[in-house]
């Protein structure tokens, strides 16, 4: 079994149409724990080293882990405590609103281009992609629930 941390966005529903075994984190194939799409999904040792790489892949992950959580404070120093960097980008009287930073020296090299006040097409395509694969956008809600978007 080789745990391997995701670091850059991975598409699960892609990898699913392939046959890279039923684990999206060792991609051998082995019992499912938790399934997270179909019958594949993460399996137990994985599950035990688990850790967040990339908020966007890891969100069905992240999702079962933190559905037992009741608070806002709960569900941040959850994501806290499995390695997940968070800057706040508002509020409303529902949720709170996040970056989760995936790759922290992209996103403070180009906190301009992120923040807005640089244009995004003074980058290259490739640039601009990694750029946008930094963070993702995520809310968290007064009841602890969770939304990463990807």
């Amino acid at each position: 079994m080789l745990f391997r941390k995701k670091k850059v966005y991975e598409d699960i529903y892609k990898w699913r149409r392939h046959n890279n075994g039923t684990c999206f984190y060792c991609y051998e194939d082995k019992p499912v724990a938790v399934p997270l799409v179909g019958d594949k999904g993460i399996c137990q040792e994985c599950l035990d080293h688990f850790k967040v790489g990339h908020a966007g892949t890891d969100r069905h992950v992240i999702a079962h882990l933190t559905k037992g959580l009741h608070s806002h404070e709960e569900a941040v120093e959850w994501l806290k405590k499995h390695g997940v960097k968070l800057a706040p980008n508002g509020s409303n009287d529902k949720a709170h609103f996040y970056m989760a930073i995936n790759n922290l020296g992209t996103f403070n090299h180009y906190h301009d281009i992120i923040y807005g006040n640089a244009d995004l097409s003074t980058v290259s395509s490739d640039t601009a992609k990694k750029i946008m694969d930094s963070y993702n956008d995520i809310e968290i809600f007064n009841d602890g629930s969770i939304r990463i978007i990807y």
